[in-house]
Formats: C-alpha cells, structure tokens, sequence
C-alpha cells in the first residue's frame, strides 16, 4: 500500500551484517600486507625489498664497504673523506647541429688529476648538459630520483636571457664552481665513480658509455645500503623520534626565516642600482649646477670655491656609482649562497616525511 510501511526496513533489503571469517583452520588470523605503499619512490627503488630481504643476488661488497657512517659527539655522521677542488676557466662559445644551437664552453680540471676536460667533448656537449646527467646519475646512485637520504645541492636554473653577456658568463661559472666545491667535498658523491667519470671523461663516447652503465649499476636504489656500514650502537628510538621531531621544527622556521632574508637581501641590491645611486647623483647634480652659476663670476678670488663646488659634485656622482657597484661584491654573492642553501632546505621535507614511515614499515615487517 501507498505510504505503509513493510516491516522494519521500508520495504529495502536487510543489510548482511555477518562479518567474513579471516580465521583459516588452526585458529590463527591472516595478515594483508598493505603496509606501505608499493608506488612509492622507496618501494620503486627496492626500499621494501631490501628490508624484506627479497633483492636479487649481486656481487657483494659488504665485507668492504664503500661508505661509512661512525658515531661523532654530535651523533651519526659520515665518514670525512679527502676532498679535493676544481678549476673553471676559458669560456668560449660552442655550436652543435651545424650551428643551430649556440652555447657556452668551458675548461674543468680537477686539482687532485693531471687531467682536463679535453676541448673536443666541451666544445660539443653544454657543461650544463653534463651537470644535469651527472645530478640525474648521482640520485639514481643513491635513491633513484627521490634523494630522500643524502642530500645533493640542486643544479642551478637555465636562464637564456643575456647568456653571452660577461656577467652572464661570469655568474654562471661561479656558481658551477661552488656546485663542483660542494660535490666534491661531499661524503658520499665526493667518492662516487659516476662524479669521477663526470670530471675525468675526455671522450663523449666514453662518456656515453659510462653514463649507461651507471644506469645498470648493480646498486642503484636501495641496493646501494648494501656498501655502508653503520655503528654497531644501538639507537633509543624515543630519542631519534624527539630529535627527528626538533629538526622538522628547525627546517620549517629556516625555510621561512630563509626566504625573507633573501627577499631583503635581494630588494637592499636593488636599493643600491635605483634609489640609493639616484639621491646621490641627485645631490651631485644640484652641486655641478651651482658650480655653473659661480662660473659666472669670472674673477680670480671666486675660482678656488668654484672648483670646490664642482669637485663635490663631481664626488657625489662617484659615490652614486660605488653604491651601484657595491651588490656585486657583496649583496648578490650572499644571495646566490642563501638561495643554494634554500635549494638544499626543500630537500629535508620529503626527507623527513621519509623518516616518519620507514620506521613504522619497518616495524610491521618485523611482525609478519
């Protein structure tokens, strides 16, 4: 009938409440292994299969391994290796494709090797081209492109605008060079056979083919764990998670005290060009304009004020020029460094978003 209800349900179907039996004969219960995402970088990379146990078989070097973690007064760290410089020098400007491509060129030599950068793969493979080979080699190396562990200072930007220009030319070989000095003092790349290859290579097919076995190392991702050692200490995990917890602060209040020093730093250079040169050179103005009017007054007793006019004016415009000159040598120095050390500040989230899970990963593979 319109509008009776039917029974205690409104006419719809029970619902099956009886819960599944998860219980095989025994009595004991099933586990589902969905504990970790198998999407994630870390599992794409072998990160699960090396805490399971499950990698395939490689040639071993954990009875000589190629990195090492020691205890410090400050805690884990890595092993301080002998690092060594680079030196950049004779840019020049190199065509591929017949000319259809222009870039610039430039001369690599390792302080620690007689060997240069031979002329002939500068001259036909862009420096940069090479640098972002090497940076996409070096995070495969260590955790394919997730680099959740070991931090690596991020490449510096294209940037196409005046590229021929001297200053171009001058910033960007400055901070390829602070790139090399971070590289290779650094624990980990600084030893790496793949950055080796990127400085010592003199022949673009050697470097072709270095690049490809790099690629079928037998210990990218995850398998790269199996060439460290670590302290036998034991680690309170109450501790590491409090210390984990005081870092994440600690990065996230630099991350926003880092981006207001570099957008003050960046807006007092542009202080120094614009206003700061122009009220100087303002008053310089006003002082030279005076001096024209005493230059009116052509006898001899007003000649020496005249000249003292004209020199103030003369060093107000100087020091107009000197405040433009000054960012070069100091404000924008800083602001290339603080910007490559927020570059490294945006690695340390997904880093420590790393560390939140592995451990209870870890945890539920220890149970199954």
């Amino acid at each position: 009938m319109r509008g009776q209800r039917i029974g205690n349900n409104f006419g719809l179907q029970s619902a099956n409440r009886t819960r599944p039996k998860t219980a095989d004969a025994s009595g004991k219960g099933t586990v589902k292994k969905s504990f970790a995402n198998r999407f994630s970088v870390f599992a794409k990379a072998g990160g699960d299969a090396y805490l399971l146990g499950t990698q395939p078989k490689t040639r071993s070097l954990t009875e000589n391994p190629l990195y090492h973690i020691i205890d410090s007064d400050e805690g884990p760290v890595w092993e301080s290796t002998e690092g060594f410089t680079v030196d950049i020098k004779n840019p020049k400007k190199a065509s591929k494709l017949h000319g259809m491509k222009t870039y610039i060129a430039y001369q690599i030599t390792p302080s620690t090797l007689s060997v240069t950068m031979a002329p002939t793969l500068a001259d036909r493979i862009p420096v940069s081209k090479l640098v972002e080979d090497c940076w996409a080699l070096l995070a495969a190396k260590t955790l394919r492109i997730a680099v959740e562990w070991v931090i690596i200072a991020t490449v510096f930007t294209h940037c196409f605008a005046g590229r021929y220009e001297e200053s171009f030319i001058e910033k960007r070989m400055d901070q390829l060079k602070r790139w090399l000095d971070r590289m290779t003092t650094h624990a980990v790349v600084g030893r790496c056979d793949v950055f080796m290859h990127f400085l010592t290579c003199t022949d673009e097919k050697e470097w072709k083919r270095g690049k490809r076995d790099a690629e079928k190392d037998d210990f990218l991702g995850a398998a790269f764990f199996n060439v460290i050692s670590v302290p036998n200490t034991p680690l309170d995990i109450a501790v590491v998670e409090r210390q984990h917890e005081n870092f994440h602060k600690f990065v996230k209040s630099m991350d926003a005290s880092m981006a207001q020093i570099c957008q003050v730093i960046h807006d007092h250079g542009k202080k120094h060009i614009g206003p700061f040169k122009r009220e100087y050179q303002k008053i310089g103005k006003a002082f030279t304009e005076l001096a024209g009017s005493f230059e009116l007054d052509t006898r001899p007793r007003s000649q020496q004020l005249t000249d003292a006019i004209k020199f103030t004016g003369r060093t107000y415009d100087e020091i107009g020029e000197l405040f433009a000159a000054q960012p070069k040598n100091d404000n924008y120095r800083l602001e290339d460094f603080l910007r490559e050390y927020t570059g490294m500040l945006s690695c340390f989230p997904d880093m420590i978003n790393f560390h939140k899970v592995r451990p209870l990963t870890t945890n539920v593979l220890c149970t199954i």
